[in-house]
């Protein structure tokens, strides 16, 4: 029997110095059936009603003002910081297979980009394009792994949610088991378990 995932929008806030942080994680559109990405939205700012309207585009002064400067500068480094740490916290929350996306819409996208960056070299798994002003981070196992082909999949999150997910620590995200019950493994079927392991 399937069932269809229902993906929800979802949303995190904190506070550093003062200042009220936000993240937004929502179902952004279907890239394949059953895939989808995710838009991240981080912002900081004076009230809850300032980002909400920020995050939904509204035309009035408080969204227009969050444009202007990508942090405060009370909150600064320590706020983005702990930003991607909730991302990276949050995105467990997402199915098997779906991207997340973290865009740069602030008044200096490229400074946005730039100090996004600083965590790439600790997390080489995300992908990002110089041209967009993104990043992208895909939950294995990735849409096109063999794996899919043979097997369920079943999602768990790894004991350090902080961790980057490269190498053998794809495997920590998630768990297997054969579509047809008490068959015995071919081995094209082991093949496809052992490809990723083997080419990396």
């Amino acid at each position: 029997m399937s069932y269809r995932v229902r993906r929800k929008f979802t949303s995190s806030k904190f506070y550093v110095e003062g200042q009220i942080c936000k993240i937004f994680m929502q179902p952004h559109y279907e890239i394949r059936p059953g895939f989808w990405i995710w838009n991240v939205g981080f912002a900081i700012g004076k009230s809850n009603r300032q980002i909400n309207d920020w995050y939904n585009k509204r035309n009035n002064k408080r969204c227009r003002s969050m444009y202007k400067k990508m942090t405060c500068q009370r909150a600064g480094f320590k706020a983005i910081k702990k930003g991607f740490e909730k991302v990276l916290r949050m995105r467990w929350m997402i199915e098997p297979g779906d991207i997340l996306l973290l865009d740069c819409t602030s008044g200096d996208p490229g400074k946005q980009f730039k100090a996004w960056g600083r965590w790439h070299r600790y997390h080489p798994e995300w992908t990002y394009s110089v041209e967009k002003l993104e990043y992208y981070w895909h939950r294995p196992p990735y849409i096109d792994d063999p794996v899919r082909k043979d097997f369920n999949i079943r999602a768990i999150t790894p004991e350090d949610p902080l961790a980057n997910t490269d190498g053998s620590r794809y495997f920590d995200c998630f768990r297997v088991e054969p579509k047809v019950k008490g068959k015995d493994l071919s081995m094209s079927q082991i093949s496809n378990l052992l490809s990723p392991i083997l080419t990396s």
